[in-house]
């Protein structure tokens, strides 16, 4: 007997990805989308039902054949009842009942909704950077930051709503309060603190981005290097507070930032948290790069799918 047709999806504040797949690893169709946020979510929707035949058809004309769909969303979700508690980037995703939305429109009779940084943590976890390890801590930093935990292949969702959350800690910063640690070290953060400080390399400051400053800090550019040095120092504290709390036999971190690579990112969050984490703790875990690229959220939406198709 063949494996199951499963359906992932990936709905973001910017991006939409759609993909099917039946051995685990393998996409073997794909659509991606750009999300126009104005048109909010009734404009999603639209996208995904436009997107839905295409796909099938790219993977053979499979209609009626998708036995299970998982969709990581961004944002927080009650995976019990399948539906959208809100979306921070896109309006009219509050309270929606996203699994009965696809059953309905797809016919398909298995739908799983979970947080897509969560998925895309399962999929880093069964399939990427953290294959053979539990438990694991995944993080996605791109225009926010969002975690997962994973033990033993499994998400962790604490009392039910999510955990992991390591973007809503409260860090110290420069000044006299404590701040989120997304508003400091995610790509939205970084660019806002390069435009408040309006000094790198000319240009117009209204349209500094994380790409900027990771562009001005490897041509040693002062500033920039001191807004990445304040984010580092923002990740490092989070995931020492993380590792006291959780043990993780390893982080991963994806998302879009630490593409600035191994010198700008890895390397300066790794020497912090070694001279900073709980002295017993040292040398328990290690800090590593994602490994599933663009498609991580989609094979981990993949995975809830078959996860959801064989559960009791």
């Amino acid at each position: 007997m063949s494996a199951p047709w499963l359906l992932g999806v990936e709905i973001g504040g910017t991006k939409l990805q759609l993909g099917l797949g039946r051995v685990p690893g393998v996409i073997e169709a794909l659509r991606r989308e750009t999300i126009v946020p104005a048109n909010g979510a009734e404009g999603i929707r639209a996208q995904i039902s436009d997107a839905f035949p295409a796909l099938l058809a790219e993977a053979g004309d499979i209609a009626g054949d998708v036995r299970a769909a998982g969709v990581g969303f961004g944002g927080p979700v009650d995976a019990d009842s399948g539906r959208t508690e809100t979306s921070f980037r896109v309006e009219g995703w509050t309270d929606f009942p996203l699994a009965d939305w696809f059953r309905t429109s797809f016919g398909i009779p298995v739908v799983s909704i979970h947080n897509d940084a969560d998925v895309a943590g399962l999929a880093e976890a069964r399939l990427g950077a953290g294959v053979g390890l539990s438990p694991l801590l995944y993080l996605t930093i791109g225009s926010g930051i969002g975690g997962a935990l994973i033990l033993d292949g499994r998400i962790y969702r604490g009392a039910g709503r999510g955990a992991a959350e390591i973007g809503h800690l409260l860090v110290p910063t420069n000044g006299p309060e404590m701040r989120e640690l997304e508003t400091v070290a995610s790509g939205w953060g970084i660019g806002r603190a390069a435009r408040r400080r309006a000094a790198i390399l000319g240009g117009d400051p209204s349209r500094f981005t994380a790409v900027d400053v990771a562009r001005a800090a490897a041509m040693g550019d002062p500033t920039a290097l001191d807004v990445l040095d304040q984010a580092h120092q923002a990740m490092a504290f989070a995931l020492c507070q993380a590792v006291g709390l959780l043990a993780p036999k390893r982080i991963i971190l994806g998302g879009g930032v630490p593409l600035m690579g191994v010198d700008l990112w890895l390397r300066p969050i790794r020497e912090r948290v070694d001279s900073q984490v709980f002295r017993p703790f040292r040398g328990s875990f290690d800090i590593v790069p994602a490994a599933l690229g663009e498609e991580v959220v989609v094979h981990g939406a993949i995975e809830s799918a078959r996860d959801a198709l064989t559960a009791p």
